[in-house]
């Protein structure tokens, strides 16, 4: 039994009890070395497509909707999920979703297809305006602040 720590009300504690059942929250503790000086303890899957002006920007509207409702609700409780981002360039006519997700999380992400991406592929393919729909893979990690390797 610990004698040095004070009992709780279900008895001594365990060495278990000072686990932090966040950590997997926190900053991705593995990393991986793209080459010399250059690591990275988070991937990226960036779903981005074109909109248009017509109709005073109701495509971008409507690719707004599709994050509030299909992304963030699906991806809410992903195991690993460091953040998601919302990238909107006025001027190119750029819509971006990015999801960033620690190394290990990122693979078991990966082998369910990055689910909810076919179904937000398939919803900005129906909106009117919306073009060129591209996904990428990539490295992305923070040079200052929180996260930083």
């Amino acid at each position: 039994h610990c004698g040095d720590r004070p009992a709780g009300p279900r008895g001594n504690r365990t060495a278990m009890a000072d686990v932090d059942v966040n950590a997997w929250k926190k900053v991705p503790l593995h990393t991986h070395t793209l080459c010399e000086g250059v690591t990275t303890n988070t991937l990226a899957r960036e779903w981005r497509c074109k909109w248009s002006d017509d109709n005073e920007k109701k495509s971008l509207s409507q690719c707004q909707e599709v994050l509030e409702n299909v992304v963030v609700p699906q991806l809410r409780n992903v195991h690993g999920l460091a953040s998601v981002q919302r990238v909107v360039c006025g001027e190119c006519k750029e819509f971006r979703i990015i999801c960033k997700l620690g190394l290990d999380a990122f693979d078991d992400w990966a082998s369910i297809n990055y689910y909810p991406e076919e179904e937000v592929i398939n919803r900005w393919m129906a909106i009117e305006g919306v073009s060129k729909i591209e996904a990428q893979t990539y490295a992305i990690s923070p040079v200052l602040g929180p996260g930083r390797v």
